[in-house]
C-alpha cells in the first residue's frame, strides 16, 4: 500500500509493479485529481506545457493496480496494518509506504491570512495563480529559490508587474556575487523586479491583498502575494500512528522506519538528519525501498541531488560539491552579455563540482565528468578560461557523445544507457520515460531525447509569438491587397485642400515617403546583424523577431503611401516585386515561427527553413536594386 501519489508515491508504485509480477499495488490519492509531475508545475504555469503533458497517470496492465483518487488516509493503525481514510472505511496492508510529501513553510507575515495569498505548490494552486494573471494583477512572489524564480518568470505578463524577494541568496546559497548579478540581470530583462533591500513586514489589505509593506518603511501596491519558501515534511500521519519522527519521519539506509512493513520516501522522509527535496533523490529512495521489499536490498546513497531550474531558453545548475578549500582550484568564465557565467572546482585534474548559468552545451560531459570522478585532459582549465568551453572540438550531436554523456541530469541517465533501451524497442518518449526515467521530471531534456529517437517535441513558445502570428497574417493581406487591389484614383477636383497624387508625384512628398520606408527597411534589417555580428547580441532574440516583424509590417504601409497600390515599371516594377515578395516570405516564416510550439511536424519546420532561404535570398538583392532606384530618380529627375 502507498500513501500518496506524487511523483515518488507513483515512481515506488511503478518499480513494484515492474519488479515482481505477484505483487498487488493499492495507491491512495488525497488530491482529487489524478496523479501529476509536480516537477513540471511551473513549466504549466508559464504555458509551456499543456496540461495533459503533466499527467503521471499508473497504468493498470494485469488487474494487480489499485488507485484510490480524492481518497485521503487519516489514520495508519500499524498493529493491525491497516489504514483508515476520510470515510471511515479501513484497507488493509502488508507493506507500507507513506510517500506523503512535504506542505509549503509559510513565513510568518503579519496579514498572510488575507485573500489574494497564495502558496505555490499543488495543481489547484497553478490554476488559481493562471486565472489571477490572466486578470492583469500586480503580484509579489516571496521565495528566491529555483520555484520562486520559475513562478516570478511565469507570473509576468507584458501588462503587469511582478516583484521578486530576494533574502539572502538567490537561486542557490553557493552563488558568489557575479553569479547572482549576471542571474539577477536575466531576471529583470524579462521585467521581474528584484526586491533585495528589504524584506516582506506586513501584506496590507481590508480582507484582500492591496499592498506590502517592506522593512524599510516602503510601500508596495500588489494585490497578490505567492508565498515559495519552502517545505515542510509532512509527518503528522506518521507521527500519530506511533512512527519516530524529527523533522520529518525518520528512516534508515533502506528507508524501514521504526515500525515493521513501514517505510517513508520522497520529501516526508528524513534520512541521517537530511530531509530531501529533490526529485531526484526522491527517485532513489523509492527504487531502494523497493528493491528492500522484493528481497534485492541496496542502501540509498544520500545524495543531494542536482539543483537546477529552467525558463525557457535558460537554465542554471548546481552540480557536484562546488565547496571552495586551499586543497582545490577555482576556474571561472563568465560574459555578462549573454547572461553567461561557469565556475568549476577542481581537485587536482579532477573536476568535483560546477555551477553554471545560462545555456551550456557542454553541460552534460561535465556532468558525467563529475559523477564518472575522470581526470580531465591538460590545457582544458587554460581553454575553459579563454573561451568558456572544456572541449575544443565542434559542438557534437547527441548521436556522437561518448556513453558516459548524461543526458538527464535529474535522474543520471546517460546517452549509453538510452541507446541501449532504444535497441530493446523503446523508441518514444514516453517508453523511455515509463524505462528510464529520462525527461518525466523536469522535462528539460526532452529536446534531447528527441534528437535521439528522431521524433519532433514541441518548442519552448516563443516570446510575442501571439503579436508576431497576427502582424504576420495582417503583413500577407497588406501584401495581396498590393498585387490585386485597383490602384487609389486621382482627385477629379483641384477645390480639395490636398491631392493625394502630390504624395505619388510631388517631389518632396514622394522623397519625404522614400526615405521613411528605406529607414524602416534598414531598421528591420537589424535583426540580420543581431544573429551574426557577435557584439550586437544584446537583449532576447524574441524581442528582436519581434520589433523586426512591426518595422516589416509599418514598412509595407509606408510602401503603399508611396506608391498608391502601383506596382510601377521596368526598374520600380522589379523593386516592388522583390521587396513585396521579401516581405511575403518573412511573414511567412513569422507564421511558422510563431506557431512551431503548436505544429511539431518536421516537415512544417523545413517548410520554415525554406522561406528562411528564399527570404534570405531576395533580401540580398533589396539594397542593389534600392540604391539603383535612388540613383536613376535623381538623375532623371
Amino acid at each position: 500500500m502507498i500513501i500518496g501519489a506524487g511523483p515518488t508515491g507513483v515512481k515506488a508504485a511503478k518499480e513494484l509493479l515492474k519488479k515482481s509480477d505477484d505483487i498487488a499495488v493499492k495507491v491512495f490519492n488525497g488530491e482529487s485529481t489524478r496523479p501529476y509531475n509536480r516537477a513540471q508545475l511551473s513549466y504549466y504555469l508559464a504555458g509551456d506545457l499543456p496540461l495533459d503533458d503533466l499527467n503521471n497517470s499508473l497504468q493498470d496492465r494485469d488487474g494487480r493496480l489499485q488507485l484510490f483518487e480524492g481518497c485521503r488516509i487519516e489514520e495508519v493503525r500499524v498493529a493491525d496494518k491497516v489504514v483508515v481514510d476520510q470515510q471511515g472505511q479501513t484497507h488493509s496492508y502488508e507493506e507500507l509506504i507513506i510517500a506523503t510529501g512535504s506542505t509549503v513553510s509559510a513565513p510568518a507575515i503579519a496579514g498572510n491570512d488575507k485573500s489574494g495569498v497564495y502558496c505555490f505548490r499543488s495543481l489547484s494552486d497553478a490554476q488559481m495563480l493562471i486565472k489571477r494573471r490572466q486578470e492583469n494583477q500586480n503580484i509579489f512572489v516571496i521565495g528566491s529559490g529555483p520555484l520562486g524564480i520559475e513562478t516570478a518568470l511565469a507570473m509576468k505578463t507584458l501588462s503587469n508587474k511582478v516583484y521578486l524577494q530576494v533574502r539572502s541568496s538567490l537561486f542557490a546559497s553557493e552563488l558568489d556575487d557575479s553569479a547572482k548579478g549576471i542571474l539577477a540581470d536575466y531576471i529583470r530583462s524579462n521585467g521581474v523586479e528584484i526586491v533585495d533591500d528589504a524584506l516582506v513586514e506586513r501584506i496590507q489589505g481590508n480582507g484582500k491583498v492591496s499592498a506590502v509593506t517592506l522593512t524599510n518603511g516602503e510601500e508596495l501596491a500588489v494585490d497578490t502575494v505567492v508565498m515559495c519558501t519552502g517545505v515542510s515534511p509532512f509527518k503528522e500521519l506518521a507521527s500519530s500512528a506511533g512512527i519516530d519522527v524529527g523533522r520529518g519521519i525518520l528512516v534508515d539506509d533502506f528507508m524501514r522506519t521504526n515500525c515493521p512493513n513501514v517505510y517513508a520516501v520522497g520529501e516526508c522522509a528524513e534520512h541521517k538528519g537530511v530531509s530531501h527535496g529533490l526529485i531526484s533523490p526522491g527517485y532513489e529512495q523509492a527504487e531502494v525501498c523497493v528493491n528492500h521489499i522484493v528481497d534485492e536490498a541496496k542502501p540509498f546513497s544520500g545524495k543531494r541531488g542536482e539543483l537546477q531550474f529552467k525558463f525557457r531558453n535558460f537554465s542554471s545548475q548546481v552540480l557536484g560539491d562546488v565547496t571552495e578549500s586551499d586543497e582545490r582550484q577555482v576556474f571561472v568564465y563568465k560574459n555578462t552579455l549573454k547572461n553567461v557565467y561557469r565556475k568549476l572546482v577542481f581537485n587536482g585534474r579532477r573536476l568535483v563540482g560546477a555551477v553554471i548559468i545560462g545555456e551550456w552545451t557542454e553541460a552534460g560531459r561535465v556532468a558525467s565528468l563529475i559523477n564518472g570522478k575522470n581526470r580531465l585532459a591538460r590545457g582544458s582549465q587554460k581553454l575553459f578560461l579563454k573561451g568558456g568551453n572544456l572541449w575544443n572540438e565542434q559542438t557534437l550531436s547527441i548521436l556522437d557523445q561518448p556513453e558516459d554523456y548524461v543526458v538527464c541530469l535529474c535522474k543520471s541517465v546517460t546517452r549509453g544507457e538510452i541507446s541501449a533501451c532504444m535497441e530493446k524497442g523503446h523508441r518514444t518518449l514516453n517508453a523511455l520515460g515509463e524505462e528510464l526515467d529520462a525527461g518525466v521530471t523536469c522535462g528539460s531534456c526532452q529536446p534531447l531525447l528527441s534528437n535521439m529517437i528522431n521524433e519532433p517535441v514541441p518548442n519552448l513558445i516563443m516570446r510575442h509569438y501571439k503579436q508576431i502570428f497576427w502582424a504576420s497574417i495582417v503583413s500577407v493581406i497588406v501584401i495581396a491587397l498590393t498585387f490585386f487591389a485597383p490602384k487609389l484614383p486621382f482627385d477629379r477636383s483641384v477645390q480639395f485642400a490636398f491631392q493625394f497624387e502630390k504624395i505619388w508625384y510631388g517631389s518632396v512628398y514622394k522623397q519625404l515617403t522614400g526615405y521613411i520606408l528605406l529607414g524602416l527597411v534598414f531598421l528591420a534589417g537589424a535583426l540580420s546583424a543581431r544573429k551574426r555580428w557577435k557584439r550586437l547580441k544584446i537583449g532576447n532574440l524574441d524581442n528582436w523577431r519581434y520589433a523586426h516583424t512591426i518595422l516589416g509590417l509599418v514598412a509595407l504601409v509606408a510602401l503603399i503611401v508611396h506608391t498608391g497600390f502601383r506596382l510601377g515599371e521596368n526598374l520600380s516594377f522589379v523593386l516592388m516585386v522583390v521587396f513585396l515578395l521579401a516581405t511575403l516570405t518573412g511573414s511567412l516564416v513569422g507564421v511558422f515561427m510563431s506557431r512551431n510550439h503548436h505544429w511539431t511536424d518536421l516537415k512544417l519546420t523545413q517548410y520554415r527553413a525554406w522561406w528562411s532561404r528564399v527570404h534570405y535570398s531576395l533580401l540580398w538583392l533589396l539594397p542593389a536594386l534600392l540604391g539603383f532606384h535612388i540613383l536613376s530618380s535623381y538623375y532623371f529627375a
